[in-house]
């Protein structure tokens, strides 16, 4: 594949900011400072919030997050933005009717977001095409599936061949991704995965997404790159390596001494860098930094993300101590719910019960509504069989009897609003808003008068 063209996702402003500064850390004032910049580069497109992200620009910052999609992507409007969900919520943990994520759809096509990535950790099918056909009558320009990497016994190569088949075959799905969110991928692995995808792409766009977290990315975008696979995520230092994505100079660099052409602005992503890093200096935030290789991911498979956050939690909870126990627990757990892919939601699931567990001293003593709801299928069916200890403890519960006498409810928006007391004078990205977050957060970013778009 030399001198084929390479171009880029650029995740400095979502992943990179989550992976390194736990999601906290660039505010609108930022962003809107960096947009001109970002949208002179190049990039094939930015990832730019996620549901997390914008709970984060409400509880944190006191944003609007809607407010700040539409600035962006009118400062960027050379560059697709996209937004990341998992198809199953909206903003918090909980399960979302139908009729809510079909909103959050037409309220981000109607917001300035171009392209939507979906990544749900059990690749089933109804979820992907559900979120497919919504986001195609919302009028999302790129529909984009994520192949969620893990290592587990069921996950093999062929098992992602498969999913890539089922995936790529639904005409409303136009670009399908690698996405390796634990930095487990190696060039070995890399050599015979993407070699038996690849065949089942049905002609669509194929990118990958890696973290530096066990010091292997760079490698590993060589190698995919070396066989065929033309578009790369990158981020820009000061939020690049260590848990982010691999730097996009170190990734130019590679990719140019193996005789690559890229088109992208390399003095604009310096003054980008330069902006970022007087950021960090400013707010005593450190920088991604090469990671070294580290074996322990390779069982725990903790995102890179997740890890800083779990750092906060527990030092808030004055337990940093505890982080080593919680992290071996991590892997117990994982094993005990049939070997769930570690990404949202479901890491912080496998997490959350670990640290109970480790917190009370008896495993399972505790049990998240999240575990619960996973145990009871509502997020796909386990990889592998549940434990069938855990599962009849589970299953015993009174929350998650009652779960299982009733079907999963499916208001309508309308109804939803009845319930929440919201008239009609309320906007739609609001009552989205008071639908996920709670009432004192929403009021604190809400005007009187909305911007209508």
């Amino acid at each position: 594949m030399k001198n084929s063209e390479i171009k880029f996702i650029d995740t400095t402003l979502r992943d990179g900011n989550q992976s390194l500064w736990d999601a906290t850390g660039l505010k609108t004032e930022t962003i809107l400072k960096l947009a001109p910049l970002v949208d002179q580069v190049g990039f094939k497109a930015v990832d730019f919030t996620s549901s997390i992200h914008m709970g984060v620009a409400v509880r944190y910052h006191k944003e609007n997050p809607w407010e700040k999609i539409r600035l962006a992507a009118r400062a960027m409007p050379h560059t697709p933005l996209s937004f990341g969900t998992t198809g199953r919520r909206f903003i918090g943990f909980k399960r979302s009717p139908d009729s809510v994520m079909a909103l959050v759809m037409e309220r981000m096509a109607a917001n300035g977001i171009r392209r939507v990535w979906l990544i749900d950790a059990a690749h089933e099918m109804t979820v992907i095409n559900n979120n497919a056909r919504m986001a195609k009558a919302a009028g999302i320009d790129d529909f984009v599936v994520a192949l969620s990497y893990t290592i587990s016994p069921v996950h093999t190569d062929e098992y992602y061949a498969a999913k890539a088949d089922e995936i790529a075959r639904n005409p409303d799905v136009d670009t399908i991704y690698l996405k390796d969110q634990g930095g487990l991928l190696t060039p070995e692995r890399v050599q015979t995965l993407i070699p038996a995808i690849q065949p089942n792409l049905h002609g669509k766009p194929f990118e990958i997404h890696s973290h530096c977290t066990t010091g292997l990315a760079l490698q590993v975008y060589r190698e995919a790159v070396r066989l065929g696979v033309d578009t790369v995520h990158t981020a820009i230092p000061p939020l690049a390596d260590g848990t982010s994505q691999p730097s996009i100079f170190d990734v130019l660099e590679s990719l140019r001494s193996d005789g690559h052409q890229t088109h992208v602005r390399d003095n604009t992503l310096q003054e980008i860098s330069k902006i970022l890093h007087d950021l960090a200096r400013n707010e005593s935030r450190s920088p991604g930094a090469p990671q070294s290789y580290d074996p322990s991911y390779y069982e725990h498979q903790v995102p890179g993300g997740m890890v800083s956050t779990l750092k906060r939690q527990l030092a808030e909870a004055g337990m940093t101590d505890r982080l080593a126990e919680v992290m071996i627990e991590i892997v117990r757990v994982r094993k005990d719910l049939g070997y769930p892919i570690m990404v949202t939601p479901l890491s912080q699931f496998v997490a959350t019960q670990a640290t109970m567990n480790v917190v009370s001293g008896e495993r399972y003593k505790m049990v998240p509504d999240g575990v619960i709801e996973y145990v009871l299928g509502y997020f796909g069916e386990s990889p592998a069989p549940i434990d069938g200890e855990v599962k009849e403890k589970v299953h015993g519960l009174s929350k998650a009897k009652k779960m299982l006498d009733h079907e999963f409810p499916q208001p309508s928006v309308e109804e939803l609003r009845c319930q929440l007391g919201l008239g009609r004078h309320v906007s739609d990205d609001e009552f989205l808003l008071r639908f996920a977050l709670s009432e004192s957060d929403v009021d604190a970013v809400t005007q009187d008068k909305q911007e209508t778009v």
